[in-house]
């Protein structure tokens, strides 16, 4: 297990234009090399947010979908901040990703919570864990938040983006974690659940998500 927050300590503004590109980055049904897997593992996850349909593959879809998610989010960090101006970098990506070996554990891994109903999928196996990780760091379902597992890659991973202003409170504290305490977090998460560390092919593919919040330096937040 491997957690990463995507370029957390980049300082240019996030723009909705980053958001939507992002949103669409993640419904896209890639294929794996193999042609065996793809991308989207399972249907997204939305916590305080909706959609009209879910993005299974059609591009209209897809933008459509990322254009409804990225109005929401906009929306409710424009209302949190209400006469505050709001923070260049408004949402956060954490990748959680699973080690090759930790696939077919997933689909049924130790429960530590015995949780009911017992472990319906791995998609769903993988939102659990992600969820419990993200407790660490203060998440909560009241969150405006979408998570999309993908298995488009030797290892299960779980893209997280969500909103760091809090209606009635502070901005979440989530960028302030050091790597060191994302590796002990994944260390323990990893250990409750029996599943192992991500090895080297999470390490080396979190380095290739970069490209998908760059931004153009000095760029607002508009679209």
């Amino acid at each position: 297990m491997l957690l990463k927050i995507i370029n957390h300590r980049r300082k240019q503004p996030r723009r909705r234009a980053d958001l939507r590109r992002l949103f669409r980055y993640l419904f896209s049904p890639q294929h794996s090399l193999s042609g065996k897997d793809v991308r989207l593992l399972g249907p997204p996850q939305l916590y305080k947010l909706a959609l009209t349909a879910m993005p299974w593959g059609d591009d209209d879809e897809i933008a459509e979908a990322a254009a409804q998610l990225t109005l929401q989010m906009d929306r409710y960090c424009r209302a949190a901040k209400a006469g505050v101006q709001i923070p260049p970098v408004w949402y956060v990506h954490i990748v959680i990703s699973f080690a090759p070996a930790a696939a077919r554990m997933l689909k049924e891994p130790q429960d530590p919570h015995r949780h009911v109903p017992q472990w319906a999928s791995s998609a769903q196996n993988a939102y659990r864990l992600a969820r419990d990780a993200l407790d660490f760091f203060g998440w909560t379902p009241n969150r405006p938040t979408v998570m999309v597992v993908h298995g488009d890659k030797r290892h299960i991973h779980v893209h997280v983006v969500a909103v760091i202003p809090v209606l009635n409170d502070d901005d979440w504290n989530v960028l302030k974690n050091s790597r060191k305490h994302l590796n002990e977090v994944a260390k323990l998460c990893a250990g409750a659940y029996g599943i192992p560390l991500a090895g080297r092919a999470a390490h080396a593919h979190h380095r290739k998500w970069g490209h998908l919040l760059d931004v153009r330096p000095g760029a607002s937040q508009g679209s």
